[in-house]
């Protein structure tokens, strides 16, 4: 699940990747000024791509691999651990 929607993809594939053949192009927004942040460095190295997965903040989905079952949600902000 992505913010809610069912999304298929393959497993073992980054959930970037899923995303992207999904055509979700947006993974996150630039704290300050919100700007859209897609798919960019694809090695884990920058922050475009933080999102939410299974509950916990700030997962770079460029290098998470998918898996059955997982809620993938956009993050807002810099996250935050419950």
């Amino acid at each position: 699940m992505f913010d809610g929607q069912k999304v298929e993809g393959y497993e073992g594939e980054t959930i970037a990747a899923a995303l992207h053949a999904a055509g979700i192009h947006v993974l996150s927004h630039s704290i300050e000024e919100h700007r859209p942040r897609g798919f960019f460095c694809a090695i884990g190295n920058c922050s475009s791509c933080m999102m939410e997965v299974n509950g916990e903040p700030n997962v770079k989905v460029c290098v998470e691999k998918l898996q059955e079952g997982m809620v993938v949600n956009t993050q807002k902000g810099k996250g935050m651990i419950l």
